[in-house]
């Protein structure tokens, strides 16, 4: 089997797996953000415009298909719809960088990458494929393209564009490339008017880009707890990390400026470690964030597997099946994916400048955090 071939097969498995998980449960399951997520649906649908400080893509999007396919059907439409994006985000963002092809097959097959689709709503899936294609735009040097994409990314996940912005920074920074320095601020540009409206009705800097205390920003643990580790380690997929480490050199030796681009991914997944001495911490933690980590895992990963066409399609079984396992042994443990009633959304009452909200149906200990 070529690898164009693995990677086909891989993507297919497990967007398979995706369907599977998304529609094998009898009714819709997710967190306690599900809730004030369709009622923000609906406000939109009863009034167009912003009701939040969440990037508005999600609900605009679900206020003109909600009618059409439900509002319960739409997060299990739109949750497989982004694993497909992400996973083709990465490819983009693969062919585009010069990674081998086994580097996309074990992305697919990544294990946190399934918990997107077994803990609604996971929405960063849907602005990390935007992000991973505008970096693809930006290293074929099609930079219109990265101005788009940084754009959307703002309307879709403000985090994914942040990422964007730091990421597509860097690695023009490495090439001298002025012109695509540009085409990031005018993407930012474009999105100011969407930040200048939280700021208009009152809202702080912080809290319009989500880093207000409670949102992205949250207080450091006291020491870090053993099984979140672990569950970590597994959901990283220690088969992928092995030949990661194996691959790097080749990564640094072939691809440096992907390879530094990289290697700030890796520091920003870890800022859960290095935060800890200023008391603070993100909801990219560890485990959450290991989407991200995901990226340079796979793309050192990939040059190890090169040119062993075998060795990669025993990598991505392995992986197949360490992900099956973590579904029901370590995914359940890392997130809220509980029964979540449509009736009666409209009696929550959700913050203007912070997603906080009140849910007379569900108790404040039922609640999962972002």
């Amino acid at each position: 089997m070529s690898d164009t071939r693995l990677f086909r097969a891989s993507a297919a498995a497990a967007l398979a797996l995706h369907a599977a998980l998304l529609v094998g449960r009898p009714g819709l399951h997710g967190g306690g953000d599900l809730r004030p997520h369709l009622r923000l649906i609906e406000l939109m649908r009863e009034q167009p415009g912003l009701h939040n400080v969440y990037a508005p893509a999600y609900h605009a999007l679900g206020a003109l298909l909600a009618p059409v396919v439900g509002l319960a059907a739409y997060p299990e439409w739109f949750a497989w719809l982004s694993a497909a994006a992400l996973i083709a985000g990465f490819r983009l963002f693969q062919r585009s960088a010069g990674l081998p092809d086994a580097a996309a097959a074990l992305f697919a097959f990544a294990p946190y990458g399934f918990a997107l689709s077994w803990c609604l709503p996971k929405v960063e899936a849907a602005g990390y494929a935007i992000a991973l294609a505008g970096l693809a735009a930006q290293l074929r040097g099609r930079l219109v393209w990265v101005t788009v994409a940084l754009l959307a990314a703002f309307c879709v996940h403000t985090a994914a564009a942040l990422f964007l912005g730091l990421c597509g920074g860097v690695l023009a920074l490495q090439r001298h490339d002025v012109r695509a320095l540009a085409a990031l601020a005018v993407g930012t540009a474009l999105a100011a008017p969407l930040l200048l409206a939280h700021l208009r009705v009152g809202c702080t800097p912080a809290e319009a880009l989500l880093f207000s205390q409670g949102d992205y920003l949250r207080a450091a643990p006291r020491g870090l707890d053993a099984a979140h580790l672990a569950h970590a380690l597994l959901l990283a997929n220690p088969i992928a990390l092995a030949l990661a480490v194996r691959g790097a050199p080749h990564l640094l030796r072939r691809r440096r400026d992907v390879a530094i681009v990289c290697a700030v991914v890796a520091l920003l997944y870890a800022n859960e470690l290095w935060l800890v001495p200023f008391g603070a911490r993100t909801t990219l933690d560890l485990v959450r964030g290991l989407t991200l980590f995901a990226i340079p895992v796979s793309a050192a990963a990939g040059f190890a597997l090169e040119g062993r066409a075998r060795a990669a399609r025993g990598a991505v079984v392995a992986s197949a099946a360490l992900s099956i396992a973590a579904l029901w042994l370590v995914v359940p443990a890392t997130c809220v994916s509980k029964p979540v009633a449509v009736v009666g959304v409209e009696s929550i009452q959700v913050d203007r400048c912070r997603f906080r909200w009140t849910d007379p149906q569900r108790p404040p200990d039922e609640v999962e955090p972002r």
